[in-house]
């Protein structure tokens, strides 16, 4: 009967005293304020993207050009016009191949901001990310959208110059600004998160 009673007081009273009774929410260990644009966007690609292919892609320049310089060499040297035909082949492809890996990255991001400017009306997004002892909430501000996760479903951790990289799956990852800490600093969240990686 007390605890009905109690139960009867709790609820009449103001709502101010009410307010004054909830716990506090637990404040973050770490925040950061992040600035997502074209620049730190493609900075975060070439970072993540695998290696491999990136290292085939200047093998096969300078082996083209390699072959293109022979190709012109017997043609000045020995005169045979078939050396001179394959080389006027060979170095478009040289051309196309240069052009791709110089200005196809760039036309990427111009269609990434062509999307931001379509679906929320800015070529940047402003992203405020909170880490917990167990768990980060990161928020994009343009439109309040909240993403929350326990650090055992993040499996890796990439720097670039200004960004940490955090892997959630193969195609997603958290981006936090080094620059953008509000709470606490660069160097003590690269410990912080290292120990809490995966779980």
């Amino acid at each position: 009967m007390d605890e009905l009673i109690e139960e009867v007081q709790a609820e009449a009273l103001p709502t101010e005293e009410r307010a004054e009774e909830a716990p506090e929410l637990e404040a973050p260990l770490f925040a950061a304020q992040t600035v997502l644009n074209a620049e730190r966007q493609l900075e975060a690609s070439k970072a993540v993207s695998p290696k491999l292919p990136r290292l085939m892609s200047i093998f096969l320049i300078v082996f083209a050009a390699a072959a293109a310089g022979v190709l012109l060499w017997l043609y000045f040297t020995r005169g045979d016009s078939k050396n001179l035909i394959m080389a006027i082949i060979v170095l478009p492809l040289i051309g196309y191949m240069v052009y791709s890996r110089l200005v196809m990255p760039k036309k990427a991001m111009l269609r990434w901001e062509a999307k931001l400017l379509n679906n929320y009306g800015c070529t940047e997004l402003h992203l405020l990310t909170e880490f917990y002892d167990r768990a980060l909430a990161q928020t994009l501000q343009e439109d309040g959208d909240l993403t929350t996760e326990g650090y055992s479903a993040i499996s890796e951790l990439k720097e670039t110059e200004h960004l940490f990289l955090l892997r959630h799956t193969a195609q997603q990852w958290f981006f936090v600004e080094k620059s953008g800490f509000t709470v606490g600093t660069a160097d003590e969240f690269r410990a912080f998160i290292t120990e809490r990686i995966g779980g």
